[in-house]
């Protein structure tokens, strides 16, 4: 009944997932009568109650959800009178408190949440110090602290977080006190440290954050001289350098303003964390070149060093960095070349690294990095070994970078990854055209090549194009008439058309193309009146429009259109005024 219950609630029918709840709690009741002892039925009727508190807090019923939970509080309570140490029902006042917190908080309640996680937190506090000799009892006590702390770190309740995290470190020291020899209890403390290291981290507290960083490094050092030859313990210390150098480098990107000059202090100090922790990494992948995590941890934090320096645009020092990721993901293919996903991979760190080439103005070396991506991609996607979908993936990756280098007018490039996305999707269309799956990719790859010939100034070339790519689109609509995604992409697309039509001289095509756009867009509008996205493309649409009735010497229609596009953008920015203003 439990089951029917959570999916009468997932779909939403409330009231027959409350009428199963009460069911179930009327079963429980039946059964507590004839068997009052039953501890546990008991706790099945308490966390029913939990059940139906989780159904109002879903329907937005706050007070309602509080007012269950605590009649289930009441059956506790009652209990711990009797038995004020039942472990059992302690751990229930405990989850009904944090519960409520929980409902609270998602409800947008923090200070509430924050109230009744309180409650918890005293609770479980009270447990401690008990069954010392039962580990059980100590590691369950351990994550639930944990548990705690990520919800108070949730609101932002940063010391009540780490109060948490220091009572998990105090259960592993006494721990550790019966067993100095366990390996593993000392791994906990240091991860213990390093979640309250990333609380202060997150929370933009430096000195604090890199105090407990400190204490990881310290740990992880410490198993170090016990084993020396043990990789784990040096990428451990290697994780924590990185994460110093994360938290200085956010706080150095924040503090930067886009005009100020190259050097900053924080990202100097982030960067000096950054390579403690590449000293150590080219250590480990020295010694031992074809273990992925030496690997991975390598390319990370070389990443990392180059992102310190582009963030002060300094390119001409990324590039080196840059330079050997690329180095290692090439040899990582050769090592691995049925593997699409190494050359995914490396094909990105191309990409990056042909637009560092491009910042200091090295326009060959750009393109040669754009054109070695291109020609992976093209390798993969004629790959027989590589199922559909992931050659869909890669196919979509490569027009992204297309799109990329096409919005910054870096035609050739654009041309060579659009082309190679082209290719592919036409395949595919062509092998099945009536296959309506491969409508959406075929359609996205012709506008996308259209759009490239139309910035080229190739109108007519981009004309055949958007001749194609119509007669498809509309195929899409009928294949899915109610996929507002679609019919959105759609209405772009006759607009994109209706403007090269008008640039050759066929106005007739280029009429029909804008009025098709705009029946779209009307009936868009009507079924969401206050979509911005499709107020702004019906604003594109009619300033395009104007522009061909003024062609045609319809002047009072073109500047009836333009009025139109006006008012609409002029509305628009008054909304996101008023949005300002509220977030002010």
């Amino acid at each position: 009944m439990k089951k029917l219950g959570e999916e009468y609630l997932e779909n939403g029918l409330f009231e027959d997932a409350k009428k199963v709840y009460d069911q179930l709690q009327e079963i429980y009741r039946t059964l507590l009568e004839k068997d009052p002892d039953n501890e546990l039925v008991l706790h099945y009727l308490i966390f029913s109650y939990g059940y139906l508190g989780d159904l109002h807090s879903k329907q937005g019923y706050p007070e309602k959800m509080e007012e269950i939970y605590l009649q289930a509080l009441s059956i506790v309570e009652d209990n711990l009178r009797k038995n004020p140490e039942d472990v059992a029902f302690l751990v229930n006042r405990g989850k009904i408190y944090e519960e409520i917190g929980i409902d609270y908080s998602e409800s947008g309640d923090p200070e509430k949440a924050n109230s009744f996680y309180e409650k918890a937190l005293a609770n479980f506090e009270n447990m401690k110090g008990k069954y010392l000799d039962d580990p059980d009892y100590q590691f369950k006590l351990i994550e639930t602290f944990g548990n705690l702390g990520k919800l108070f770190a949730k609101i932002k309740s940063i010391e009540k977080a780490k109060q948490c995290y220091m009572h998990e470190i105090e259960i592993y020291d006494s721990l550790f006190e019966n067993d100095p020899e366990d390996e593993d209890l000392k791994m906990e403390i240091i991860d213990t440290l390093m979640e309250i290291g990333n609380l202060y981290a997150e929370a933009g507290d430096t000195e604090p954050a890199k105090e407990y960083y400190e204490k990881a490094i310290e740990g992880y050092e410490m198993l170090l001289s016990e084993n020396p030859e043990s990789t784990d313990f040096e990428i451990g210390i290697s994780d924590v350098l990185t994460a110093l150098g994360d938290m200085f480098a956010k706080v150095g990107r924040e503090d930067m303003e886009p005009e100020e000059e190259a050097e900053d202090a924080e990202l100097e100090i982030a960067r000096e964390y950054y390579e403690k922790a590449l000293k150590l990494n080219e250590k480990e992948f020295g010694r031992y070149p074809d273990d992925l995590t030496c690997q991975d941890e390598l390319v990370r934090t070389l990443g990392r060093i180059g992102d310190s320096f582009a963030a002060q645009e300094r390119y001409i020092d990324v590039i080196p960095f840059y330079r050997r990721i690329i180095e290692i993901k090439e040899q990582a293919v050769k090592d691995n070349p049925d593997e699409w996903i190494y050359i995914m991979t490396l094909t990105n760190y191309l990409y990056q690294l042909g637009y560092f080439y491009g910042k200091i103005g090295e326009t060959e070396l750009e393109k040669e990095q754009y054109s070695k991506a291109a020609e992976l991609f093209s390798r993969v996607l004629h790959d027989e070994k590589l199922s559909l979908p992931v050659k869909q993936i890669l196919a979509t990756d490569v027009q992204f970078h297309g799109i990329n280098l096409l919005n910054s007018r870096k035609f050739d490039s654009a041309k060579e990854a659009l082309d190679t996305t082209l290719k592919f999707f036409e395949s595919q269309y062509e092998k099945d055209p009536e296959e309506p799956e491969n409508y959406p990719f075929i359609c996205e790859a012709l506008f996308q090549s259209g759009r490239l010939q139309q910035a080229l100034e190739h109108f007519e070339e981009a004309a055949k194009i958007f001749d194609l790519m119509l007669s498809i689109v509309e195929k899409l609509i009928e294949s899915d008439p109610e996929n507002p995604e679609a019919r959105e992409k759609a209405g772009i697309s006759y607009t994109d058309a209706g403007e090269v039509y008008s640039l050759i001289g066929e106005y007739e095509k280029s009429e029909q193309a804008f009025e098709r756009s705009l029946e779209i867009n009307i009936a868009l509008l009507d079924e969401e009146p206050e979509n911005p996205i499709y107020k702004i493309n019906q604003a594109e649409t009619f300033e395009k429009y104007a522009k061909l009735l003024s062609k045609l010497g319809r002047s009072e229609e073109a500047e009836d259109y333009n009025k139109k596009s006006e008012e609409i953008h002029r509305k628009l920015a008054e909304e996101d005024l008023g949005e300002m203003d509220k977030d002010e």
